[in-house]
């Protein structure tokens, strides 16, 4: 299980002294195949596959959007509505973080 506590340095931070926990799966077991083991391998897949797409741009001169056939037109909506998607899941995640965080 993975803690932080205010550091010295934090002064400006106001201690409850409380931990908070960050694993949403302390067991490991796994929900619909969400175990731990699967989720490092899925990580490190996503971080390979982004790697070679920069390699392939470098390499082919086309950017990664273009290479897999996004290059205008509703194309391009289709990419901003799932970027703005994500955006707007990391902010209800942070919000839901902050919030734990405060209680």
């Amino acid at each position: 299980m993975v803690s932080t506590k205010p550091q010295p340095s934090d002064s400006n931070i106001p201690s409850t002294g409380k931990t908070v926990g960050l694993n949403v799966n302390p067991t490991g077991a796994g929900i619909f195949g969400f175990s731990n083991f699967a989720e490092t391998w899925n990580g490190r897949m996503a971080m390979i596959g982004l790697v070679a797409g920069f390699a392939n741009e470098v390499l082919t001169g086309k950017g990664i959007l273009a290479q897999v056939g996004i290059t205008g037109g509703i194309s391009v909506l289709f990419t901003l509505f799932f970027t703005g998607f994500t955006v707007a899941t990391l902010l209800g995640y942070y919000a839901v973080k902050a919030t734990r965080n405060a209680e």
